[in-house]
């Protein structure tokens, strides 16, 4: 059985086991120092390398996103204060942008490295998965349809208090750095989480390669200028 079912089903039961005293929290996309999936995690490092890096689709994407410890924060408050129900965390809904995020990495690690916004679908074209070789690049496809829609309006209101994405971003960097995050083989269950190094410089060339084409294309003169 799927994660996702045994978990509906694991809230099911704790709710039907004890009414009116469970307090139950569904997060959004977690991140944050200790993150052992990988999705900032892989862009971090990939950022730190330095050189030129892709970037997916539009810098001003939004995403929204959550640091662990704002949740843990919030849980510990609400069963301090008896606190019972259902909670959506998932922070502000849109509390950052892809440019913003990846933004942060360039500034957190230091190494000056820039950013190559590629077009959409001239990745999908290239064989780049979404999501997973591309951590948090969810393009508009129905099967991504209001990924960063959800409100934690409710939780907000009983006392969320969500960091800024960029101190969460340099803190996680710092424990990179120092050795305090473990650096597995990053993995969404069993999908491997980014870019292999190989794929990721053949999909930049390309990227290039069609720039260099289309700047070439607008610079041959007109026909009728021609004539």
């Amino acid at each position: 059985m799927p994660y996702n079912a045994l978990k509906a089903g694991c809230e099911r039961a704790v709710e039907e086991g004890f009414p009116a005293r469970a307090l139950i929290v569904n997060p959004g996309i977690i991140f944050g120092p200790g993150e052992n999936v990988g999705r900032l995690p892989w862009w971090l490092e990939t950022v730190a390398h330095g050189g030129r890096v892709l970037a997916p689709g539009s810098p001003d994407r939004a995403v929204q996103l959550i640091d662990a410890r704002d949740i843990a924060d919030f849980m510990l408050d609400r069963l301090a204060e008896g606190g019972t129900g259902r909670y959506l965390t998932t922070g502000v809904r849109g509390n950052t942008t892809m440019g913003e995020l990846l933004g942060a990495c360039v500034d957190a690690t230091g190494a000056g490295t820039e950013l190559v916004w590629a077009d959409e679908q001239f990745l999908e074209d290239h064989g780049v998965a979404p999501w997973t070789e591309v951590p948090l690049w969810a393009p508009d496809i129905p099967e991504m349809a209001g990924i960063w829609a959800s409100s934690s309006a409710k939780a907000l209101a009983e006392g969320l208090r969500c960091r800024p994405v960029a101190e969460t971003v340099a803190d996680t960097w710092r424990a990179l750095s120092e050795g305090g995050c473990p650096r597995p083989k990053y993995l969404q269950g069993k999908t491997p989480v980014g870019l292999s190094e190989d794929k990721h410089d053949t999909v930049l060339a390309a990227w290039d390669d069609r720039r260099s084409q289309a700047t070439a294309q607008q610079r041959l003169p007109d026909a009728s200028a021609r004539q």
